[in-house]
This record gives structure tokens, sequence and C-alpha cells, in this order.
């Protein structure tokens, strides 16, 4: 074998391997489209700041969700979930600044509350409303 043939060799080697690297880093998955498209449709995000809620989304139909809290303010905020079914449910303890937390709620028909539970947050306009057809 030839020094040309060897480095070509070991070039396409280090091309397949960044382009499985990239592919992890990515998050791919063996996941079919339907299925990609099923896990993002039951996902909700709740962007925080002071003092208000940006939800991705405030109409859905009744299932389970996975709620991502980012938390895009100064200081620390949570996310609580109130309606049918729910009663105050919230994640744990708070969101640090910068960071992010999520929460799985099993969402019935009817209209629910999603608030900031931290002392006084509420009453500032951490309060929006969901509604599960």
């Amino acid at each position: 074998m030839t020094h040309l043939t060897k480095r070509i060799r070991r070039l396409i080697l280090a091309s397949a391997l960044l382009a499985v690297a990239m592919l992890v880093a990515s998050g791919y998955s063996s996941r079919s489209a339907a299925g990609t498209t099923a896990i993002s449709a039951s996902r909700v995000t709740a962007t925080e700041s002071e003092y208000k809620i940006v939800l991705s989304r405030t109409s859905l139909k009744a299932g389970t969700y996975t709620i991502v809290a980012i938390n895009k303010g100064k200081i620390a905020h949570s996310l609580a979930i109130n309606g049918p079914g729910l009663s105050h449910k919230r994640i744990a303890g708070t969101i640090a600044p910068g960071a992010t937390k999520t929460l799985a709620v099993t969402l019935r028909k009817g209209s629910y509350d999603v608030y900031c539970p931290v002392d006084g947050h509420k009453a500032l306009g951490m309060d929006r409303k969901l509604s599960v057809q």
C-alpha cells in the first residue's frame, strides 16, 4: 500500500468519525420522523423572566406533557401548574438564572393555571392560563 493510499484511508476514517460525532452531539436518534414529531408535540416551553411567563403554546389536547421551564431572568424563579387532576404540582426548588428544569404532567380537559410559586411572583404577573381540549 502506498503512502498516498494510507493517507486517503485515514482521511476517510477521520471524516466518518467526525460525522458520527456530529450526529451524537446534535441529539440524533434512530426514531422515525413521526416519533420525533410526537415527542416535540408533547413538549411545552415556559420561558420565565421578571415578572412574566411566556408559554410556547396555550392550547393543548389532553395528554401527557413535559413542561420545560427556562429561567431567562436575573433572579430565581420556579414553575407550578394547577387545574383538573393537578393540585399545585411544581418543580422542586427554584430555577437559577440561566438554568432549565422540567416538569412532567398529565393534563385533562379544562383550564389550568401556570405560575411561578416563588413568594409574590404570581401577583407580579407570573401567571398564565393554559386551555386543554
